[in-house]
């Protein structure tokens, strides 16, 4: 047996939840010598990552090609995870060691588009890293919805988490150009993969069973759609509050003050209208993500607006974007019924957050909504997921 054989075997036999706790810890790793930001500890990174991807890999294969959805959720939510700590450090690197986003050929890099990159200082680059965060999740959600309940497999089993392709490359970037050209790299590979699970949308067979509950709806949402019984389709309504909030967006949220912070939230309750729709047209598979996707953009920009640590601001999207995931693995495995009671829906967190910037406190709720909101998802993850799957968590 070749030496490569023999370590693919003692691989297989930690079993995959043991490897994609192995994978995140490769992770964590990365993370703490990014932060150092020289050229040694970059370079330590960069081989953390790569392991991470391996390991990844000898866990997914391990689980098998029809794995049950708790084993499945465990090893994507953990490549979600090492995405989200590799991020964080190459903003944070920045704001330790301002020379950090330049990089060993990063002078070749000035005067280009790429020096101001997502913004002036600091903070541009934290505003990459989010979008960078977003794009995780979003691709990781549009890839459940296309395989919703009536369809087995997902794009991202079957050829691997985008992240084992992005974070090595990212890292190697940050070593050559810098942290904005690594965030670049990362977004161009972010934008791919997700293009290339909407054209599984579009090819898949359209039948893919009911997927209203994996829109994250709270109670607010629910109530609201019980008034109409699902009779109302869920594109329009949508489509109206995407319109609105996406052009708020775009002129500044920051330029708004009191109640007309609160308008991207009431143009978006109209989504909540179809919280009752079975959502199991041709194209509501894209209902799901749309929303979330509305979501993190106005708790990002609410973030900016209410002058929030951009490092806060990342952790409650991130927050968010496993919150939805962890329900929407729920919904598939037939474990919930995709009614977020617990941490508020996304029309509760976006009314939170727009009453804050209303009134000024937006660092005090957002501080508040991410540490609960790691802490539901941690809670849920070692209590709810773990405990249904004892014989092969080893």
């Amino acid at each position: 047996m070749s030496h490569l054989s023999v370590r693919q075997s003692v691989l297989f036999r930690l079993g995959p939840l043991t490897l994609s706790r192995i994978s995140v810890s490769f992770a964590a790793i990365a993370a703490v010598w990014l932060t150092v930001a020289s050229p040694h500890a970059e370079v330590i990174a960069l081989i953390a990552v790569t392991a991470m991807a391996v390991v990844g890999h000898a866990g997914r294969a391990a689980a098998g090609q029809r794995p049950a959805t708790s084993i499945e959720w465990d090893l994507v939510v953990c490549g979600i995870i090492g995405e989200f700590l590799v991020y964080h450090a190459i903003a944070a690197a920045v704001g330790f060691h301002p020379g950090a986003q330049l990089g060993l050929a990063g002078g070749s890099l000035n005067g280009t588009f790429v020096a101001g990159f997502g913004g002036a200082g600091t903070a541009g680059v934290w505003r990459l890293a989010i979008i960078a965060a977003i794009l995780a999740v979003l691709t990781a959600m549009v890839d459940v919805c296309v395989h919703g309940p009536a369809l087995s497999g997902t794009r991202l089993w079957r050829f691997g988490p985008p992240g084992d392709v992005r974070l090595p490359v990212a890292c190697a970037a940050v070593l050559v150009f810098g942290a904005r050209a690594a965030f670049l790299v990362v977004l161009v590979l972010g934008v791919a993969a997700l293009c290339a699970v909407l054209v599984d949308g579009v090819r898949l067979a359209p039948d893919r069973g009911e997927l209203r509950g994996y829109r994250g709806d709270g109670r607010i949402a629910v109530w609201i759609g019980k008034w109409v019984e699902g009779k109302v389709p869920p594109f329009p309504p949508l489509a109206v509050g995407l319109l609105v909030t996406g052009v708020l967006a775009a002129l500044g949220l920051h330029n708004l003050s009191g109640i007309l912070l609160l308008t991207p939230v009431e143009a978006m309750l109209l989504a909540a209208f179809a919280s009752w729709h079975p959502h199991n047209g041709r194209s509501d598979w894209l209902v799901p993500p749309l929303l979330q996707a509305a979501e993190y953009l106005f708790l990002a920009e609410i973030g900016y607006a209410g002058h929030a640590w951009p490092p806060l601001t990342f952790a409650l999207v991130a927050a968010v974007g496993l919150r939805h995931l962890d329900l929407a693995y729920r919904v598939r495995g037939n474990l919930a019924d995709g009614i977020d009671r617990r941490a508020f829906g996304w029309e509760g967190r976006m009314i939170i957050a727009g009453v804050a910037a209303a009134v000024g406190i937006v660092p005090l709720a957002y501080t508040a909504l991410a540490l609960y909101l790691w802490w539901r998802v941690a809670r849920d993850w070692m209590i709810g997921w773990s405990s249904r799957h004892p014989a092969i968590n080893r």
